[in-house]
């Protein structure tokens, strides 16, 4: 009778250690996930933050290429291309695949070697340098629970000399 009564004692407080361990995994799950989730959340808030940099560079040095290419006019079986700021324009959102920023502009223009607007591109000498500006406000996802400001104002500059063609 002794023995069956120390085996079930064992039995009960075996099943209470448990029941308190799982109570602790418990506590240390509440305590440990939101600070893994928020740091999971700020990876790819920055990930994609910084592929949008990227993006937007690379955007404004295909349009400073075509600009630098394209600053006169061509003209073929009696249809201008080329020199229409609008040309530059869809260069760079073909290159941008549909994102963009809020309130986005694009600007081309004729620029000194520091990046001054010095007045329009088209027919701009060569050697002279042409500058394609796009600037806007990018919309971070999750600003709440990181503790970001909810926007910032991005602007990416490209110069390239002109070919003069």
């Amino acid at each position: 009778m002794n023995l069956h009564k120390n085996t079930t004692d064992r039995a009960i407080t075996r099943r209470r250690s448990l029941l308190r361990r799982s109570g602790a995994v418990t506590v240390e799950a509440a305590l440990v996930l939101p600070i893994l989730l928020i740091f999971i959340l700020g990876t790819f808030e920055y990930g994609r933050y910084y592929m949008t940099v990227h993006l937007f560079t690379n955007a404004a040095n295909v349009g400073a290429a075509y600009a630098a290419k394209h600053s006169s006019p061509i003209v073929i079986s009696g249809t201008t291309y080329g020199s229409a700021t609008s040309d530059v324009t869809n260069v760079v959102n073909q290159y941008l695949v549909g994102r963009s920023l809020t309130g986005q502009s694009i600007t081309v223009f004729n620029s000194s070697s520091t990046g001054t607007n010095t007045g329009a591109w088209s027919g701009t000498e060569a050697g002279k340098y042409v500058c394609v500006q796009i600037s806007g406000t990018y919309q971070f996802i999750v600003p709440a629970l990181l503790g970001l400001p909810a926007s910032t104002t991005l602007s990416f500059q490209s110069a390239r000399r002109s070919e003069g063609n």
